[in-house]
């Protein structure tokens, strides 16, 4: 089947749409607003969306591009990033779980253009593609649990009392809300170090003749 010029631009548009994106996100995250709690979470999930779609559709019509393969991963990358600072500025995570995270990127990166100066592909492994849908996975739930949390807060100021008195459910409950980002976050790092290690000890033959 013939495919338009307009389709075969499309998975390159909706990566460059979703660093776009980006540009509305992080005010939302970052403002004290309930309203722009739920438009941050929804940015984010459309923008997840178009990482689906863009890879998808690009294999789809055979239209793979140097463009795509350089912009796709970039966006992506800028998007879980910006998130991830724009949490730790508001205090939801730690900053050193979010240096492991974005330092393991550079150092995976600089692998890569290695292999790619001999003329290897570095295709991604189990671990890196778990470890990218466990920070999408973490960042969508800290975004509801913040949009949650600031909803009840908005109608009632006292919430937290109530889930403390009102038995082990109500202090499940709580523990959840405060420490789910924590907990989440220490797993994406977690996921990070080891999908890390992971490419390292499968390319060490790159470092052999380097270090």
């Amino acid at each position: 089947m013939e495919i338009s010029e307009e389709m075969k631009k499309l998975p390159n548009r909706l990566t460059m749409f979703r660093i776009v994106l980006v540009i509305g996100f992080i005010p939302c995250v970052l403002a004290n607003n309930v309203i722009y709690n739920y438009v941050a979470l929804g940015i984010f999930i459309i923008a997840s969306i178009t990482d689906f779609l863009d890879g998808h559709l690009a294999r789809k019509f055979n239209v793979v591009s140097n463009f795509g393969k350089v912009m796709d991963p970039l966006a992506d990358k800028i998007l879980v990033f910006s998130a991830f600072i724009c949490f730790v500025e508001l205090g939801l995570v730690p900053a050193w779980m979010v240096v492991i995270i974005i330092s393991r990127d550079f150092f995976i990166n600089g692998i890569r253009m290695m292999a790619a100066h001999k003329g290897d592909v570095i295709e991604a492994s189990w671990w890196g593609k778990t470890k990218t849908i466990m920070q999408i996975a973490t960042i969508i739930v800290i975004l509801f649990l913040s949009a949650i949390q600031n909803t009840i807060q908005l109608y009632e100021p006292r919430w937290e009392n109530y889930l403390e008195n009102s038995g082990n459910t109500g202090k499940f409950l709580l523990s959840c809300i405060y420490y789910a980002p924590y907990w989440m976050m220490f797993v994406a790092a977690i996921f990070a170090l080891v999908s890390g290690f992971d490419y390292f000890f499968k390319t060490r033959k790159f470092f052999d003749n380097e270090v």
